[in-house]
């Protein structure tokens, strides 16, 4: 049975500014769903109901029971003072996860990150387009049911974006992942696309 996610009567406004009124619909696992629309419209914010990190206003956002979840988001920060391989084990420590010196290695070649070169280097003198494989190292090293991906490929070469979209297609499989974009080339990898404002 494919998993859902499903927003009945959702309503969620800041201040004023109404972002969404009465929605209701399933976000159905074995796809990539595309969450598009202009800056502003609330896409970063449509990801955060359907993890449950915010509350609408009234309505229900019903997630799979028993599922984990994990993000790409600009919010999310590695430690700088921390190496590649020490925010590896960290964050896979806090999901309850032990990994071997082969599951770093192996997450950093998935990734396009060589650990043998930049294992033992501290986020801080990272790039951005490093410190986002980095995130997503981390992801994968958690193996979660549920995807929130907000611009995963932002700042990489074409490589890491290569490389982002090969791991994406291969975990949809048995995930919910949604991808808020504004990018045509992350739009091309989506199953479905859910346009803002609805």
């Amino acid at each position: 049975m494919t998993e859902k996610i499903f927003f009945d009567d959702v309503s969620l406004s800041f201040g004023r500014q109404e972002l969404f009124k009465n929605i209701s619909l399933e976000l159905r696992g074995g796809q990539v769903i595309g969450i598009t629309g202009a800056n502003g419209s609330g896409k970063s914010t449509f990801l955060k109901l359907a993890g449950k990190i915010l509350r609408p206003d009234s309505g229900k956002v019903t997630l799979p029971a028993d599922k984990k979840i994990a993000a790409i988001t600009p919010e999310l920060k590695v430690y700088d003072g921390l190496t590649a391989t020490e925010n590896l084990t960290f964050f896979a420590k806090l999901r309850g996860k032990t990994l071997t010196a082969s599951d770093i290695s192996d997450l950093g070649a998935r990734i396009g990150l060589n650990m043998k070169n930049f294992g033992n280097v501290r986020a801080e003198n990272f790039s951005t387009g490093m410190r986002q494989r980095l995130k997503f190292a981390i992801l994968l090293s958690v193996n979660a049911d549920i995807w929130l991906l907000d611009e995963p490929t932002a700042n990489l070469d074409d490589d890491g974006r290569e490389k982002f979209f090969t791991a994406i297609d291969a975990a949809k499989s048995d995930k919910i992942i949604l991808l808020a974009t504004n990018d045509k080339l992350e739009e091309k990898i989506c199953d479905e696309i859910i346009r803002l404002p609805l």
